[in-house]
């Protein structure tokens, strides 16, 4: 990444300050957001869903009523 310095009026400057603060994001990442888009660039591919949930699973309690019963087993846990 190239740091690089750009001069903005005002109005333009409060804008993206909001703009920012609105979307939780720093001024940077929406200048570069921003500028990706202008210029035709492609965004970065998402993630694919199966790598964001690949935690599901993978602990198994040995028990097939879990999403019936898990306020009970809880319990039984903080005994």
């Amino acid at each position: 990444m190239t740091r690089t310095q750009v001069q903005l009026d005002d109005d333009t400057y409060e804008a993206l300050r909001a703009r920012a603060f609105r979307e939780r994001k720093s001024m940077s990442a929406v200048v570069r957001e921003m500028l990706r888009g202008g210029l035709g660039l492609e965004k970065r591919k998402p993630v694919a869903r199966k790598k964001l949930f690949s935690f599901i699973g993978k602990g198994d309690s040995g028990r097939s009523d879990i999403s019936e019963r898990h306020d009970d087993y809880l319990a039984e846990d903080f005994r």
